[in-house]
């Protein structure tokens, strides 16, 4: 099996970038190709010894958590800018949008190619192409400010 390893911790590696590209943003997946990465230099060194195949394995393990563990929290203060309420729909509060349609007497705005109902706190009219700010978000509606 030894002469094997070095396929299986491509296949691995491969793997875990394929799932972290279609699930992109959950750096979950990322850490684990990081962790085949050493076994896999390991693996050049084919033996069949079954100490060697478990010690890649635990290596695997290892660099996998501390990855997991500490890099991670870094990659998330380095792409969400270290502010944890910007993931999501909480990152669009405050910015600006303006109005798509209005279709009987509901306004909709369009963010991120998804149309939600857009609606004021004081229930003033909204025009077509009229900019507004977003202030919260309730279900599939988000409530603007003029």
């Amino acid at each position: 099996m030894g002469q094997y390893m070095l396929y299986i911790w491509l296949a691995v590696l491969a793997f875990c970038i394929i799932i972290e590209l279609i699930d992109a943003g959950t750096l979950v997946s990322v850490w684990f190709s990081a962790g085949a990465v050493i076994p896999l230099l390991m693996s050049f060194w084919r033996t069949n010894n079954p100490w060697y195949i478990t010690a890649q394995i635990i290596v695997f393990g290892v660099v996998s958590a501390l990855c997991l563990i500490f890099l991670r929290k870094i990659a998330i203060k380095v792409f969400y800018k270290g502010d944890k309420d910007d993931i999501g729909v909480n990152g669009l509060i405050g910015k600006k949008y303006k109005i798509k349609r209005i279709e009987n007497g509901v306004a909709y705005i369009k963010i991120n190619d998804v149309e939600y109902r857009a609606e004021t706190n004081d229930e003033q009219e909204l025009a077509v192409n009229e900019e507004v700010e977003t202030v919260k978000f309730e279900g599939n509606k988000i409530v603007v400010k003029k």
